[in-house]
């Protein structure tokens, strides 16, 4: 019989996004510029003996790069909601192009993320790992639209509880319950994140997101 491990929990914070403004992108091409300068990338792992202690710097880390982007616009941190409209400069270049009401941009990867890393470890098998997306701002085409990323945050989230409670790992005072009921999901476990779930519910009361 193969026995199952405890996954062991850890995070990682990547950032992508515009360091310089580049204008037309053809134009700044055409003009020797060099998109590798301008985009800047970070990956940074954070890991603890206990997940909760990990998943601490990791946001902290995040926030740390939110301000200084924030520094960059001569503007202060307020929450996560206008961080998703003010923080476009860096991750939207303004260079898509829309057909049939459909942006088509060579920015969609662009954004700040935090990710739950699992290590499944099992006798007998080789080590499988699951990367779930929990938190995160990122290049939006349209603001009326569902953030098809924020969907996927908040299914993230579930897992990562039901990792915690499965196994009984720490959750200090980050847990909470969230009712998914108006957007097609039910009541549910998650670790408190900055994002205001409540008023991206009462944005798409009737939509089936879950």
């Amino acid at each position: 019989m193969i026995q199952k491990t405890t996954p062991h929990i850890h995070y990682i914070v990547e950032s992508l996004f515009y360091r310089k403004d580049i204008g037309n992108k053809l134009d700044f091409l055409l003009n020797n510029g060099d998109l590798r300068d301008a985009i800047h990338h970070t990956k940074k792992e954070f890991k603890a003996e206990s997940p909760i202690i990990a998943r601490e710097k990791a946001f902290n880390h995040y926030q740390s790069i939110v301000d200084v982007l924030y520094d960059g616009i001569g503007k202060k941190y307020s929450n996560d909601a206008q961080a998703r409209i003010d923080l476009q400069k860096y991750f939207n270049s303004g260079n898509d192009v829309e057909f049939n009401k459909f942006k088509i941009s060579d920015d969609i990867f662009n954004g700040l993320f935090i990710y739950m890393i699992v290590d499944e470890n099992s006798m007998g098998e080789n080590k499988k790992k699951n990367k779930v997306l929990i938190h995160g701002i990122n290049y939006i085409d349209y603001q009326e639209q569902v953030d098809e990323e924020i969907v996927d945050s908040i299914k993230g989230l579930i897992s990562e509880c039901k990792y915690y409670e499965q196994y009984s790992y720490a959750l200090k005072d980050y847990f909470t319950w969230i009712v998914l009921d108006e957007i097609g999901g039910g009541v549910e476990s998650i670790l408190k994140t900055p994002f205001d779930l409540d008023l991206f519910i009462s944005k798409h009361v009737g939509k089936t997101l879950m």
